[in-house]
């Protein structure tokens, strides 16, 4: 490639990090102009077919319609909560286990979070935690951010396994023909099988680096947003963070060896909640004194952070709605005929302005229809009156404004990008001849390369899915070309694409949204970034240390 075509095909990541990250624009702003500057580029530069382009940018505003469900969905449900009372208890609730806010963060975050990974995924996990953490008192930001981090070892086997059964399998996958066919008939003759293999070891070298996310998330948590600004103050429950770390990699192992990539997130967690909740409880492996000393934030709404002396309802009631959307989630995607009766009423449009593209919307199987209909349920549940059930509705739908500009704008631009191959200059599409490129000078260093292209891949499409969509056949092709084991490198694409997830742009987003902070995406995203990096070095080092499983 030429040093403009080399330009062009980073200007995707160029364009967020100066616009978003550098320029510290909101996204609703940073995201149109980041779109547009691809377009350019990919007119002029890559010489995209025009056809194509205006296509891309079509099929990128019909597939933003499941995350931006999804994002409303858990607005309404936080909204509905908050207006009914409920979320007083729930509150109430968690503090009862430990006023220790390090605690409720891996608890909600990180344990509650996985479980409904494992159910859902989309970032629905960082969109439900991080609210409730605001309610408990934890500023916004820091909400988010805790949140983004702790969602991310669990993405390997997010909703039913998703990112693995189906994001590997297409990324392998030529002209009808699995690239991987050879070790796909020596592990047991389907891919199915193959991807166990390949999740074994992903969740093998997340023994040791997803272990050690809970004690990321709270050194983070007082390192950046307490008083003091201390790490040390994180450091201090390191015996209970390795111990939520281990609670749920060491039972999501073990589902995976027995059963397959479908179920080690929901099973890890439930697991991993029955054993750290009851020790929260008892005060063990924790410091006697509770930490909850955060610096005074403007942000903080006043009525937050408090607990009300007499809750309205039972914890059984005000947990009723996660329950059941919980259930939902599990039903939906496990019970056969429900899910292909629920999936019968998506809407699909194909041959996009005479192309080959295509778009979907699952109208009911995706989750934020569940969550719209919870909230339905929990107006006649909690007998909200007509007053608090317009204020949820009508507050949630004026919070929705910056989202659906930034996810209009995020997802044609990846479009764009993923679309590029259709062009008049010969060139692969741009995330192929940049990782191509990639490939050719960094071969030596691939166990730590591996991760960080799954990590651009994830910033880039908002989904650790696509990211292994995108770059699952050319880290396959890579381990050809440098002798290095397939399985290993596409377990490093795996958990790259799960390091992505906590700053990709439209996770980002989406946590932002619904904690209120719309406009502060590049500040969340400069504390989730050097995480996600450090995580996909240390697991390219975890690999290069084992040589192999």
């Amino acid at each position: 490639m030429t040093f403009l075509e080399i330009i062009a095909s980073l200007t995707p990541v160029i364009s967020v990090m100066l616009f978003l990250v550098l320029l510290r624009m909101p996204a609703s702003r940073a995201m149109p102009i980041s779109m547009i500057v691809t377009g350019l580029a990919a007119l002029f530069i890559w010489q995209m077919d025009t056809t194509i382009l205006a296509a891309s940018v079509v099929e990128g505003l019909l597939a933003a319609l499941t995350p931006l469900s999804i994002i409303f969905g858990a607005v309404f449900l936080l909204n509905t909560l908050k207006y009914s009372g409920a979320m007083d208890t729930i509150r109430a609730g968690f503090t009862n286990i430990s006023a220790d806010a390090r605690v409720q963060v891996i608890i909600i975050c990180w344990l509650f979070g996985s479980f409904i990974e494992g159910s859902a995924g989309f970032g629905t996990p960082a969109a439900i935690g991080a609210p409730l953490l605001v309610l408990l008192g934890v500023p916004p930001v820091a909400a988010a951010v805790v949140a983004l981090i702790a969602d991310s070892t669990s993405v390997s086997f997010g909703a039913i396994g998703l990112p693995v059964l189906f994001g590997m399998e297409q990324g392998l996958t030529e002209g009808g023909v699995s690239m991987a066919a050879e070790h796909i008939a020596n592990h047991g003759g389907t891919f199915a099988d193959y991807a166990q293999f390949i999740a074994m070891h992903m969740i093998t070298i997340d023994l040791i680096t997803g272990s050690l996310i809970p004690l990321a998330m709270v050194c983070v948590l007082t390192g950046f947003f307490g008083r003091n600004k201390s790490f040390k103050e994180g450091l201090a429950i390191w015996k209970f963070a390795l111990f939520a770390g281990l609670a749920f990699t060491v039972p999501a192992w073990s589902i995976n060896y027995l059963a397959g990539p479908e179920f080690p997130s929901v099973i890890g967690a439930l697991i991993g909640m029955a054993l750290v909740i009851p020790v929260a409880r008892k005060g063990l492996l924790l410091p006697k004194t509770p930490w909850n000393d955060f610096a005074q934030s403007e942000d903080m709404p006043q009525e937050q952070g408090t607990i009300t002396a007499k809750p309205k309802f039972s914890q059984v009631a005000a947990w009723t709605p996660y329950i059941i959307m919980a259930a939902l989630l599990v039903i939906s995607r496990t019970v056969a005929p429900v899910k292909a009766w629920l999936t019968s009423f998506n809407l699909s449009w194909t041959g996009l302005m005479g192309t080959e593209l295509k778009a979907g919307f699952a109208t009911f199987y995706a989750p934020g229809a569940f969550f719209v209909a919870v909230c339905i349920l929990g107006f006649f549940l909690f007998k909200m009156k007509g007053e608090a059930m317009k204020s949820s509705l009508t507050v949630s739908c004026k919070s929705m404004l910056p989202t659906i500009i930034s996810l209009g704008a995020s997802v044609p631009m990846v479009k764009i990008f993923l679309n590029s191959g259709a062009n008049e200059s010969g060139l692969q599409s741009m995330p192929v001849a940049l990782a191509e490129m990639l490939a050719s000078s960094m071969g030596a260093i691939w166990h730590w390369v591996a991760p960080i292209v799954g990590i651009f891949g994830a910033f880039l499409s908002g989904s650790a899915t696509f990211s292994n969509m995108m770059f699952s056949g050319l880290q396959y092709s890579v381990a050809d070309n440098i002798g290095m084991n397939h399985a290993i490198v596409l377990a490093l694409q795996g958990i790259g694409a799960n390091a992505g997830n906590m700053m990709c742009v439209m996770n980002v987003v989406a946590a932002a949204t619904v904690v209120g902070m719309a406009g502060r995406e590049s500040e969340i995203i400069r504390k989730t970034m050097p995480i996600a990096i450090a995580y996909a070095l240390v697991a390219g080092t975890v690999a290069v240390l084992w040589g192999g499983f």
